[in-house]
C-alpha cells in the first residue's frame, strides 16, 4: 500500500518563516502556524497572523477555508502549504483552521522545542 495522503503540517513558528533567508527553500512545505488574527479580507481571501511574542507576521491565503469564524485578536492555528507570494514573500495556503483562544503561547513554544529535541535525539 502506498503512503499517499496529505502532509500533517510540521509545527512551525511564524518567525521561523518570516526570518528565513532562503524563502525559496520553504516553498511546498506543509506547516502548522499559530498566531493572532490581525487582518481578514473575506473578499480577497486574505488574512494575516501575528506571533504575539516576536511580532512576526505571515500572510494567509484563505481561499480553501472561507468562510471561517474570523475574530480579530483571537488566536488561530492554521495548517497548509507555503507558496511564493508577491515581492519575494511567502504565503501560507491554509487548508485547516481552528481557533485556539486560551492557548498559552510560551508553554506551546516550549513544548514544540522539547518535541524537536526529542525527535532529533531519537533520529540520531
Amino acid at each position: 500500500m502506498d503512503n499517499i495522503g496529505v502532509a500533517s503540517g510540521k509545527p512551525t513558528f511564524i518567525d521561523e518563516v518570516s526570518q528565513c533567508n532562503d524563502k525559496s527553500a520553504l516553498h511546498g512545505q506543509s506547516v502548522c502556524v499559530t498566531g493572532r488574527l490581525t487582518l481578514h479580507e473575506f473578499s480577497a481571501c486574505l488574512a494575516k497572523l501575528t506571533d504575539p511574542q516576536s511580532k512576526s507576521e505571515i500572510c494567509i491565503d484563505t481561499s480553501l477555508i472561507e468562510p471561517f469564524q474570523a475574530r480579530f485578536g483571537s488566536q488561530f492555528q492554521m495548517i497548509g502549504e507555503l507558496e511564493p507570494g508577491s515581492q519575494h514573500d511567502i504565503v501560507l495556503k491554509a487548508r485547516v483552521v481552528r481557533c485556539v483562544d486560551g492557548l498559552d503561547m510560551s508553554l506551546y513554544r516550549k513544548a514544540i522545542e522539547c518535541q524537536r529535541m526529542y525527535l532529533q535525539k531519537r533520529n540520531s
